[in-house]
């Protein structure tokens, strides 16, 4: 893993969350338990574990997709679970970026239009939206692909366009939920250097969840959970 400079800047807080499905049902499940954890400004993150043991639902509640059942979540100095669902779906639009396994792309809309989709939706005139559109297909090796739909790209090419769209509109933090998966092995390790060289480049925060260790080791962190709590991590 990649060492950055000492930086006490955290981006991210969560502290002593829960998580709780069917609270009070006979199917109660204690899906997160007493997490706390602070992610710097900058930092590249790797959250690991079998399946089952709360990676999903950690990135969840603390990108604010999920409500934490108890604790705090604080992203830039603003409290997570205070917010109003309209604040909170504002803040995600603006300030974050996913990437899914699966690419959610519109499989009517060509590769420009896909990425200047966040923008347009933000408010910004078209004739910006679709220049940063541009740079940022350029900037992941798309420049030839600007008016090819899903359908006419290879899997690599449709994360790449993924990846364009989370970042087009600097966000400070990028979420990616098994963003290979649905890679062979070659195209994964590219689309994550990829990842990693623009999370130098710009300066945006990337918290990843994976069961790829070699993947994983490409990041400044990981964090290994299992039942629902963090077992052991690297030192910030």
């Amino acid at each position: 893993m990649k060492q950055k400079q000492e930086n006490n800047d955290f981006l991210i807080e969560a502290k002593n969350v829960v998580k709780i499905f069917n609270k009070g049902m006979p199917n109660e499940v204690v899906a997160l338990s007493d997490i706390n954890l602070q992610i710097r400004k900058g930092e590249a993150l790797t959250i690991m574990g079998p399946s089952g043991s709360g990676k999903t639902t950690l990135l969840n509640c603390i990108s604010g997709i999920d409500d934490a059942t108890r604790g705090e979540i604080w992203i830039a100095r603003q409290n997570l679970q205070k917010m109003s669902d309209n604040k909170k779906t504002k803040y995600r639009s603006q300030k974050m970026g996913f990437i899914f396994q699966s690419f959610n792309l519109i499989p009517v809309l060509n590769a420009l239009e896909n990425v200047e989709l966040p923008l347009l939706l933000n408010g910004y005139k078209p004739k910006e939206a679709r220049k940063k559109a541009k740079l940022m297909l350029d900037k992941v090796g798309l420049s030839e692909r600007y008016y090819h739909k899903p359908n006419e790209l290879s899997g690599g090419q449709k994360q790449r366009v993924t990846i364009a769209r989370a970042l087009v509109h600097s966000p400070e933090v990028i979420w990616a939920d098994e963003p290979t998966g649905n890679l062979d092995r070659k195209t994964a390790f590219e689309i994550f250097d990829l990842m990693v060289k623009l999370n130098h480049e710009l300066g945006v925060t990337l918290v990843v969840v994976t069961h790829d260790q070699e993947i994983a080791e490409k990041t400044d962190r990981i964090i290994y959970m299992e039942s629902g709590k963090i077992k052991n991590f690297d030192k910030i």
